[in-house]
C-alpha cells in the first residue's frame, strides 16, 4: 500500500486471515480506499470501486504508469517543502481527478496521512509537522502493485452501483466510512465532501442482505448496536484495534470493532 488512508486495513488479513474465503470467482471492494486487504490477498480477477475520483486516478496510473508515478512523485518529495506543499495543494485542487502525482505527493506529506475534503470537494489538509516526506518505498513496490492491479477492474462509482455488479461465487469485502459513536469521532467517514450517515448505512446493509445467499461478504465497522442491529442473521466478530487518525497520543486509541460474514 502507497498511500496512508484513514481508517486503512492493513492489520486485517494479517490478523484475521482465517476469516476470508479460500475460493471465489471474481473478488469485489466498494470502498477500496487503501486498497490493503486487496493487495494482501491478491485475487485473480478483482472489481475495485471508489467513489472519489482522484483516488481511483491514483491506482490507474500505479497500473498503467508506475515507473513515472514513482520517479515524478519522488522528485517532489525531494523538494519539499511548506511553501511546496500548499502550491500543489492549490493546483490539485483545481482540477476534479486531481493529479495522481500531486494525490500521491500530498498525501506523503500531509498532516498524519489524512485525505479530508470540505464541502466544495477541495483537499484541505494541512502540511505534516514532522519528517511526513518519508517515503519507504523502491520502485519495485510499484511495478508490484502494477501488476497486482493488472486483471483488476477499476472504476469510480457509488458503492451501490458496484455491488450490483456482483454475481453468484463472488467475495465483497465492504469497509465503509465508519458512523460516528462518541464525541469529535468523524475522522472515519469525511473522507469525501459528504459525510456517509446512518441513513448511508442502511441503505447499504439492505443492499448486503439482499445479497447474501449468492455471495460470500465481510464486513468491517465499529462494535455498536446501530451496526449490528442491521445484520441480525450474519456472524459477529468483535475485535480491537488502535486508531492512529488522531496526531496526538491521546487520540490514539483501542477501539471496538466489529467483523461482519455471511459464511
Amino acid at each position: 500500500m502507497i498511500i496512508k488512508w484513514p481508517g486503512g486495513k492493513k492489520w486485517l488479513y494479517k490478523k484475521h486471515s482465517s476469516l476470508f474465503p479460500n475460493s471465489y470467482n471474481n473478488y469485489i471492494e466498494p470502498f477500496f480506499g487503501g486498497g490493503s486487504v486487496f493487495f494482501d490477498l491478491a485475487p485473480k480477477k478483482a472489481r475495485l470501486s471508489d467513489i472519489n475520483p482522484r483516488l481511483i486516478s491514483l491506482y490507474l496510473m500505479l497500473r498503467d504508469d508506475p515507473e513515472k508515478l514513482f520517479y515524478e512523485t519522488l522528485k517532489l518529495l525531494e523538494s519539499h517543502s511548506d511553501t511546496q506543499y500548499y502550491e500543489i495543494r492549490k493546483k490539485f485542487n483545481k482540477a476534479k481527478k486531481g493529479s495522481p502525482v500531486y494525490f500521491l505527493y500530498l498525501n506523503r506529506t500531509c498532516f498524519n496521512g489524512v485525505y479530508r475534503e470540505n464541502l466544495k470537494g477541495e483537499f484541505n489538509v494541512p502540511v505534516g509537522k514532522r519528517n511526513s516526506s518519508y517515503f519507504p518505498f523502491q520502485l519495485s513496490d510499484f511495478l508490484q502493485g502494477s501488476l497486482a492491479l493488472k486483471n483488476a477492474e477499476i472504476s469510480c462509482c457509488d458503492y451501490l452501483d458496484a455491488m450490483k455488479k456482483a454475481k453468484k461465487g463472488d467475495f465483497i469485502y465492504i469497509d465503509p466510512p465508519y458512523i460516528k459513536y462518541e464525541k469529535n469521532y468523524d475522522a472515519f467517514r469525511k473522507y469525501n465532501e459528504k459525510v456517509f450517515s446512518q441513513e448511508d448505512l442502511e441503505i447499504l446493509a439492505d443492499a448486503a442482505n439482499s445479497l447474501k445467499k449468492k455471495c460470500n461478504i465481510l464486513i468491517s465497522n465499529f462494535d455498536i448496536d446501530a451496526v449490528k442491529d442491521l445484520f441480525p442473521d450474519w456472524k459477529y466478530k468483535k475485535i480491537q484495534q488502535r486508531t492512529y487518525i488522531s496526531g496526538k497520543a491521546e487520540g490514539r486509541k483501542l477501539v471496538k470493532e466489529a467483523l461482519i460474514f455471511n459464511y
